[in-house]
């Protein structure tokens, strides 16, 4: 591929007036008419030559029929050839070609010439940073005629925009575009500025509205910022740029980019028009995969939209390998899959495939492999422990003790915890594990809290003096809170312990798999004052969308928490499938769905912000003293 993004070079260049319009060297910002007094009066065989190769799309023919007729000429006629030339070769992804004929040594008499070859130079080394080359293009030797300023103002836009400088950027693309520019050319400029504003990182673009001083400056970051956050909302995107547009003064913002933003929305928005499902749905997970795909369906038929055909695809006992059944759905033309569920089955499609269809897996695994064309959701327990440790860390938890199951699993959901809340510049400052199948947790509990400590200290005392105390023993009070890593079954033994071992009063932190998914009389008593984060699709006062007719579609005979955890995941794989391009795009982006609002972190993995809930007597209860805000799940 062409260095730094150097388009094909345009066929029929009128070569004959070359050395007056290298001003398109490497990008072709003008036409060839635009340039100002072409030498008619050069002619020579070999430009008439490399000319037609050209109008035929044969630049490496070109190249060598430029250079040739370069060798005819001398002084800054020849250099000029060879500049063309080596335009040409960088043009067509042959950069070694393009430095042997800048290596050539010639006359350079002209400030074009100069420039062009510091242009071209600056294009080859890769080494430059932006910075080095924005000094480079604003420090030329010599002065530059009018025909080479608008090349030099869009070399500068390129670099000024991938360095981060939004406002000289802009304000560099407001000087171009009081060039005379034919419309095509003003529309790719324009075009590219656009891209790069929309890749631009959020908070950048906040900080460079909030410090423009140009009136058209800001009205061009704050477009960017507008129809980013409603990159999901196709009629707030209409509503919002009519506004723009009757508000602002004269920003030269053209009515194509209008028509290319909403143009680039509406593919976004548009789920791919077959998309296969791989699910087991045989063997021992097919119960997971039925209640996967119930949700799906429910989703499927609540949606008013545009609907892809969904083919299912069992990667369960009985069906077809993972690999087998993505090739196959890749040869019927799917233009997404959806799954596979079990890690497994996802390592070995990670690893024998190449993801030529883009994948949007229902687990996540570590592996780099899938590149940007996996995407990983999952409703793993590690997810929900770090969106606790984000509600800790907000409640300003700073030290906290941790209990959990002496397994794998409490091993995974302490760590996950741990690893959220340390990084939040909190400290855990103790961990007790305790057995699975055990009734009796005074020892681990009392050990955690420091109770067994404070019995030592008296018995000692006793013993010392040969007098008997009253004594009452006291907890640690060091901590301002703790975290428990425990399963339903075993939380409803944990927290009563530690509120009869003196844990009354003291903050307790859980997960949502701690949690029945409609608990009963008893369990809320157990549990009571239990702090944990809550996906949406749990909660009686859903803020689902269509939750209603998504209910009514489901009405699932068993409301217990796994089945409806499976359902939401379904719910929301097929929700991304409009929406996902642009979430993938920007990290700041989020929608609403039914296990949380979604968005896509840099190692394409959905994060799930889940809601702040807290069990009572009365039933789980939403908490108001994080300002309602959700907690995500953000990976590290």
């Amino acid at each position: 591929m062409p260095p730094r993004g150097l388009p094909v070079p345009t066929p029929r260049l009128p070569l004959i007036a070359l050395f007056t319009a290298l001003v398109v060297a490497g990008c072709s910002s003008l036409d060839t008419r635009e340039a100002t007094a072409p030498l008619t009066s050069l002619e020579h065989p070999r430009i008439d030559a490399a000319e037609s190769a050209l109008a035929v799309n044969d630049p490496a023919s070109a190249v060598a029929l430029l250079r040739m007729a370069a060798s005819d000429f001398s002084g800054p006629t020849a250099t000029g050839l060879r500049l063309e030339a080596a335009r040409v070769a960088l043009a067509m992804g042959d950069p070694a070609a393009a430095q042997r004929l800048l290596n050539e040594r010639d006359a350079i008499a002209s400030a074009d010439n100069e420039a062009i070859t510091i242009l071209l130079r600056t294009r080859l080394d890769e080494t430059l940073g932006d910075r080095q080359i924005i000094d480079r293009l604003e420090n030329l030797p010599a002065p530059l005629s009018a025909r080479m300023v608008p090349y030099r103002l869009q070399a500068l836009i390129d670099a000024k925009a991938a360095s981060g400088d939004w406002i000289g950027a802009i304000n560099d693309w407001r000087t171009l575009d009081r060039k005379a520019l034919s419309p095509a050319r003003r529309g790719r400029s324009e075009a590219r500025l656009w891209q790069a504003l929309q890749a631009a990182p959020m908070a950048a673009l906040r900080r460079a509205a909030d410090s423009a001083r140009q009136p058209v400056t800001t009205q061009w970051l704050e477009l960017a910022i507008g129809v980013r956050q409603r990159a999901l909302d196709a009629e707030a995107t209409r509503a919002f740029l009519a506004d723009h547009r009757r508000s602002a003064v004269d920003a030269g913002i053209s009515q194509r980019l209008i028509r290319r933003i909403l143009a680039m929305q509406r593919a976004d928005l548009s789920p791919p028009r077959r998309v296969a499902v791989l699910l087991p749905l045989s063997g021992d997970w097919a119960g997971a995969g039925r209640r996967i795909r119930d949700g799906l369906l429910a989703a499927y038929h609540t949606d008013s939209g545009d609907q892809p055909v969904l083919a299912f695809f069992d990667v369960g006992a009985d069906g077809l390998s993972v690999t087998a059944a993505y090739q196959q759905a890749r040869a019927e033309g799917a233009g997404r899959v959806i799954g596979p569920l079990r890690k497994s089955a996802l390592r070995d499609l990670v690893a024998s495939t190449d993801l030529s269809v883009p994948v949007l897996a229902l687990n996540r695994i570590d592996s780099d492999r899938g590149g940007p064309r996996l995407q990983q959701f999952g409703l793993a327990p590690e997810n929900d422990a770090r969106a606790t440790a984000a509600l800790a860390n907000q409640m300003g938890q700073e030290r906290m003790l941790v209990i959990r199951r002496d397994d794998d699993w409490g091993s995974r959901v302490a760590t996950a915890f741990k690893t959220a809340l340390t990084e939040a510049d909190a400290a855990i400052v103790g961990e007790q594990r305790y057995p699975p199948d055990q009734q009796d947790l005074s020892f681990p509990i009392k050990a955690l809290l420091g109770i067994d400590a404070s019995e030592t200290r008296h018995e000692r005392l006793e013993s010392i003096t040969g007098e008997r105390f009253g004594f009452e023993a006291r907890r640690r009070q060091d901590i301002d809170g703790l975290f428990m890593a425990a399963r339903e079954r075993d939380a409803r033994l944990v927290l009563p312990q530690l509120r009869f071992h003196r844990g009354i009063g003291l903050p307790i932190f859980g997960v949502g798999t701690s949690v029945p998914g409609d608990p009963d009389s008893s369990a809320r008593s157990d549990l009571d004052g239990l702090l944990f984060a809550r996906m949406p699709w749990l909660l009686d006062d859903a803020p689902v969308p269509a939750a209603d007719a998504l209910q009514q579609q489901l009405s699932p005979a068993d409301p217990s928490a796994a089945r409806l955890r499976l359902q939401s995941l379904g719910i929301d794989s097929y929700r991304l499938l409009s929406g996902l391009p642009a979430l993938a795009r920007d990290p700041e982006l989020s929608m609403p769905g039914a296990s949380g609002r979604l968005s896509i972190n840099e190692r394409q993995q959905i994060q799930r912000a889940l809601l702040p809930v807290q069990m009572t007597e009365a039933g789980i209860r939403r908490l108001n003293r994080v300002d309602g805000e959700a907690v995500t799940d953000r990976v590290p």
